[in-house]
C-alpha cells in the first residue's frame, strides 16, 4: 500500500509531457511507418511537408535518414543523417546511423567521431563500444580492441549476431586480434559463441 501511494505521487509529481517532443516523436512514428509500409520518397514527402508547418526538426530528419539507409540508399540516407547532427549533435540515434553510413564507407575516423559520441551519450549501451572494438582491431590496436570489446560484452553484446560478418571472422583469424577475441569470447560467452566465429589463427 505505501509503494502504490508512492508510485502515485511520484507520478503526479511529473510534469506534463512537452507538446513539442510529443508533436515530433508522433512525426518521426509517422515517417518510419510511412518507409516501412509504403517507400522512402512517401515518407520523405510527408516528412518535408511535417517540416514546412512546424519548423526543422533532428528527430524527425534523422527518421528519415534511417528510412533511406534501410532503403539501401546510403548517399539519400548520410544527406539526412548530417542535417540531423547538425540540428542536434547530441542525437545519439542519429551519431549512430551515420557513424554507420560512415564505417560502411570506409571513412574511418569519421565514424570513430560519431562512435565515441554515442558511448558518450549513451555510455550504458553496447554499440557503441562494439563498434569502437571494431575500428581498434581494424586498426590492429589490441589493447584498444580489448577495452572496448569487454565493454560491450558486459553491457549486452552478442558475438552469435556478428557470426557472418567477414570483419569479425577475420579478427577471428588475426595473429594480434584473434587471441584477444578468444579469451574475451570464452569468458563471457563461451565456446559456443566463439565457434560461430570459425577457426583461429592457424
Amino acid at each position: 500500500m505505501i509503494v502504490l501511494l508512492a508510485l502515485r505521487v511520484a507520478h503526479a509529481e511529473l510534469p506534463p509531457p512537452d507538446y513539442d517532443v510529443t508533436l515530433t516523436e508522433a512525426a518521426g512514428a509517422e515517417v518510419a511507418r510511412i518507409g516501412n509500409e509504403l517507400d522512402a520518397t512517401t515518407a520523405e514527402t510527408f516528412a518535408k511537408r511535417w517540416m514546412r508547418t512546424f519548423g526543422a526538426s533532428a528527430r524527425v530528419t534523422y527518421e528519415l535518414g534511417l528510412v533511406w539507409r534501410l532503403a539501401g540508399d546510403d548517399a539519400h540516407a548520410m544527406a539526412y543523417l548530417q542535417t540531423a547532427v547538425e540540428l542536434d549533435p547530441d542525437l545519439a540515434a542519429a551519431r549512430y546511423d551515420r557513424g554507420e553510413v560512415r564505417l560502411t564507407a570506409g571513412e574511418l575516423p569519421g565514424a570513430k567521431e560519431d562512435f565515441d559520441a554515442v558511448v558518450r551519450l549513451l555510455p550504458e549501451a553496447w554499440p557503441g563500444w562494439f563498434r569502437l572494438a571494431q575500428l581498434a582491431g581494424q586498426a590492429d590496436d589490441a589493447r584498444g580492441f580489448e577495452r572496448n570489446l569487454v565493454k560491450a560484452l558486459r553491457l549486452g553484446f552478442s558475438v552469435p549476431a556478428v557470426a557472418q560478418d567477414p570483419t569479425w571472422r577475420g579478427f577471428r583469424r588475426d595473429a594480434t586480434i584473434g587471441p584477444v577475441l578468444e579469451r574475451l569470447v570464452l569468458v563471457y560467452q563461451g565456446q559456443q559463441a566463439l565457434d560461430t566465429l570459425g577457426d583461429g589463427p592457424g
